[in-house]
């Protein structure tokens, strides 16, 4: 089973927050399942096309108003294009 890291960027100022976001994106394709929880809309929408980019899976919930968590897992393959 791999490793689940858990990134919490609420109150991260940009561009960290964004860096951070892309980290995470990295771990999961480097198997690693991540939660990634953020309070900035850019993320959201950052996010699904970097993921697909590199065949990692993802699924998006808002747990709370204005607070989105995002689970990011390895998929089969990255996506040509």
């Amino acid at each position: 089973m791999s490793e689940v890291i858990e990134v919490d960027l609420r109150g991260v100022n940009m561009p960290g927050h964004l860096q951070q976001a892309t980290k995470a994106v990295e771990d999961a394709a480097s198997g690693s399942e991540v939660v990634l929880t953020t309070d900035q809309e850019v993320v959201i929408k950052y996010v699904p096309s970097a993921a697909a980019k590199v065949g990692v899976k993802m699924r998006m919930s808002m747990p709370t108003e204005d607070v989105w968590q995002i689970k990011l897992s390895l998929g089969k393959k990255p996506v040509k294009g």
